[in-house]
Formats: C-alpha cells, sequence, structure tokens
C-alpha cells in the first residue's frame, strides 16, 4: 500500500502534493531510527518544534507497527502547500477492539499523537491491512492541549484511580 491511495480522503480535496516518498521496512525495533531518518531527509522545512513532534509521531507509529502488527512497514511522507502527511502501513488484520491487554503498561503513542498532530486516524483496509496517518501543519507551531495524551479512564497523572 502506497500513502497515494490514502491521500485523496485525507487531505482536503484542494491540497496539492508538492512531494511524496515512501520506504518499506522491516518490522524490527532498529527500524524506528531508520524510519526517523527517512521522514527527516524528505520533510520539508519546519520550525524546530514542529520537526521535533513530526520525529516524536513517526517513531511512535512505527513502533507500534514494529511490536504490535509484526508485518512489514511501508513509511510514507507527503508534502502540501500547508501540511505535512504521515502514513504508517502494516499488515496486521487485527483490530483495536480486540486487543486483549487492557490492563497493560503503555499505550500511550496513539494518544500522543491525537494529542499533538492537527489530525490523525487508523484507516482499516479489508483484508490489507490498516494505515495509522497523521498531519501537521506547515508555518505554524504545533498546539496541544494539556493532559489530551491521557488514556480513558487514567487522570493527568497517568494514575488509573488510586
Amino acid at each position: 500500500m502506497s500513502c497515494q491511495r490514502l491521500l485523496p480522503g485525507v487531505l482536503p480535496p484542494d491540497a496539492v502534493v508538492l512531494a511524496s516518498h515512501h520506504v518499506h521496512l522491516q518490522p524490527l525495533p532498529r527500524q524506528v531510527s531508520a524510519a526517523r531518518a527517512f521522514v527527516r531527509d524528505h520533510a520539508p522545512a519546519l520550525s524546530d518544534d514542529t520537526r521535533e513532534v513530526l520525529m516524536l509521531l513517526t517513531s511512535e507509529l512505527v513502533t507500534n507497527a514494529v511490536l504490535h502488527a509484526r508485518t512489514e512497514i511501508e513509511l510514507g511522507i507527503a508534502e502540501t502547500e500547508h501540511s505535512v502527511l504521515v502514513t504508517v502501513h502494516d499488515e496486521d488484520l487485527a483490530r483495536p477492539e480486540q486487543q486483549p491487554y487492557e490492563k497493560r503498561e503503555g499505550g500511550w503513542g496513539l494518544g500522543l499523537v491525537t494529542a499533538l498532530a492537527a489530525r490523525s486516524a487508523m484507516t482499516h483496509h479489508p483484508g490489507e491491512g490498516k494505515t495509522a496517518w497523521f498531519v501537521l501543519p506547515r508555518g505554524e507551531e504545533v498546539d496541544a492541549d494539556p493532559g489530551a495524551a491521557v488514556r480513558p479512564g487514567q487522570d493527568d497523572l497517568g494514575t488509573a484511580g488510586l
């Protein structure tokens, strides 16, 4: 799956894609740093803060794919005049509601993505896996609501009803 297939439904209809790149990665922990390097090399000019968020969110989505999907990963980055789109596709057919690890430690990554990205989601492709994606604005700072990354059922200190 190429990030090109995902673009029409994610970016506004009038968005012009200025550049788009993708790479295939194996589901190995060392590939997370390769993913960051790939995105860093293909990202447009961004503020320092937005670039840091771009790297963090890329790491989170690729780490999730490595740890949970354990299938080949396709990482894509697309640049428009106003935004940057990052996609992480894997071939895992399980849906989040099927995960039996409700009380496990971790699970903060998607909350961070939701809190820091302008838009993000998980798009399921029946029979072909899923694509996690996020969009960051170009030319404006990332603005996160304090506590927005807290998992449901927990307070902003990460405690679950202690």
